[in-house]
C-alpha cells in the first residue's frame, strides 16, 4: 500500500499542466492588428497549488511566440502553466506592450489565459519594454479612456501621413508635401518639426512670407517644447537654426533690418553663435552697411577661428571698406585656416576658397606694389 501511494505521489510531480490561450489585439485605432507578434515567456512557476500557501519558484525561460490572425485574433493549445512575461511586438518588430500573466486553471481567480489588448486605449508613455506590468493597468473613467483613445487614433494617422510626407518628397511633389504638413500640424500643433519642414519648402518655393511665418511658429513652438528638454545644449541649437532659417526667408524680401535682429536673436539663444553672426555681416555687406558687417564677421571669427569662410568674407568686406592692410590680414589668416582644415579633409569646396583666397591676398600685394609677394602668393 505505501509503494501504491509513493508511486502516485510520484506521478503526480511529473505531471505536466498545460492550458489553452487566446485574444485579440487592436491597433491605435481600435482595429485588428494582423501579423502581431505575442511573446509569452515563463519567468516563474507556482508550486503546492493544492496547499492554502502556494509558493513561486523560479521559472523555465520557455518562449512560446504566436501571430495574429487577419482579425487580430490569436490561439495556442499547450502552454505550461506558470507566470509569464508578455510582450506584444508589431508586424514591423516594433514593441508595443508588455506586461505579465498567469497562465493556468481558469477556476483560478488570480489566473487569466485571455489577452485583449486594445492599443487605442493605451496611454503611450506606459508602452515602454520591459514595463513591470500595463496588462492590467488601474482603472479609468470613460473620459479618460476616450482621450486617450483620441490621442492615439490621432498618432497612428501622424505615422501614415508622416510614411505620404517622405513619398511627396522622393516624387518632388511639393504641393502635396505642403498639404500634409498642414494636415500634421493641425493633428499636432506642438511639434516644431512640422513648422520647419513647411517653412523650408515655402522658402524653397520662394514663398518667403509663408516660410516666414512657419519658421517662426516652428520657434515658437520649440521654445515652450523644450524649455524643460533633458539636452538644454540641443534645445537652443533647435531654436537657433529656427531663427536663422527665418531670418534667411526675411534676407530673400530684402528687409535688412528684420534679417539682421532675427540674426542677432538667433546668436543670443544658440550655443554656437558664429554661424548666425557670419549670416548677419553676409547681410550686412552685401547691402553696404561694412563697418556693422565687419563687427559682426569679427564676432563669428572670435567664436570659431578655424572656419576660413569667415576669414574670406570679413577679408572682402575690409577690402570694400578701404581697409586694405586688416583686409589681406584676414585672407593670411582664411589661407591658414583652409589649409589646416585641408589636412583632416581632402575638400573640393576648400581647395576653391584657399585659391580665391590667394587670387585676392595676391591682388591687394599688387595694389600695395609688393610684387615679388604677389607672385610668390
Amino acid at each position: 500500500m505505501k509503494v501504491s501511494v509513493v508511486f502516485l505521489a510520484s506521478l503526480l510531480l511529473m505531471q505536466r499542466w498545460t492550458a489553452q490561450v487566446s485574444g485579440h489585439i487592436l491597433d491605435q485605432e481600435s482595429k485588428p492588428l494582423p501579423g502581431a507578434t505575442i511573446i509569452y515567456k515563463n519567468v516563474g512557476q507556482v508550486t503546492d497549488v493544492m496547499t492554502s500557501s502556494p509558493k513561486i519558484i523560479e521559472g523555465t525561460g520557455r518562449i512560446y511566440k504566436i501571430q495574429t490572425d487577419k482579425k487580430g485574433a490569436f490561439f495556442y493549445i499547450g502552454m505550461d502553466y506558470g507566470i509569464y512575461e508578455v510582450e506584444v511586438k508589431g508586424p514591423d518588430g516594433r514593441h508595443l506592450y508588455s506586461g505579465k500573466k498567469r497562465i493556468g486553471d481558469n477556476a483560478d481567480p488570480d489566473v487569466s489565459n485571455t489577452l485583449e489588448v486594445d492599443l487605442s486605449t493605451v496611454e503611450s508613455n506606459r508602452v515602454e519594454p520591459g514595463a513591470e506590468t500595463n496588462l492590467a493597468t488601474e482603472k479609468k473613467t470613460k473620459e479618460q479612456i476616450n482621450l486617450i483613445r483620441h490621442e492615439n487614433s490621432n498618432a497612428a494617422r501622424i505615422n501614415k501621413l508622416i510614411i505620404q510626407f517622405h513619398g511627396a518628397l522622393d516624387a518632388q511633389n511639393w504641393p502635396s508635401a505642403i498639404d500634409i504638413l498642414h494636415q500634421l500640424i493641425a493633428l499636432d500643433p506642438n511639434r516644431w518639426e512640422f513648422y520647419q519642414n513647411l517653412g523650408t519648402i515655402q522658402a524653397n518655393q520662394t514663398h518667403y512670407q509663408d516660410a516666414i511665418e512657419s519658421f517662426a511658429k516652428g520657434a515658437e513652438v520649440a521654445e515652450k517644447a523644450l524649455a524643460n528638454a533633458a539636452d538644454p545644449v540641443q534645445a537652443k541649437n533647435v531654436i537657433g537654426d529656427l531663427l536663422v532659417a527665418e531670418a534667411d526667408a526675411y534676407n530673400r524680401l530684402e528687409k535688412v533690418d528684420e534679417t539682421v535682429a532675427l540674426y542677432d536673436k538667433a546668436a543670443s539663444i544658440s550655443p554656437h553663435p558664429a554661424m548666425a553672426h557670419y549670416h548677419a555681416c553676409n547681410t550686412l555687406s552685401n547691402n553696404g552697411k561694412l563697418d556693422a558687417a565687419i563687427e559682426k564677421c569679427s564676432l563669428a571669427v572670435a567664436e570659431d577661428p578655424m572656419q576660413w569662410e569667415y576669414y574670406q568674407l570679413l577679408a572682402g568686406t575690409y577690402n570694400n571698406a578701404e581697409k586694405k592692410k586688416d583686409a589681406l590680414t584676414a585672407y593670411e589668416k582664411g589661407v591658414e585656416a583652409a589649409k589646416k582644415s585641408l589636412e583632416k579633409s581632402d575638400s573640393n569646396r576648400t581647395k576653391t576658397g584657399l585659391g580665391q583666397m590667394l587670387n585676392s591676398e595676391g591682388n591687394l600685394l599688387v595694389e600695395m606694389k609688393k610684387y615679388e609677394d604677389a607672385v610668390a602668393v
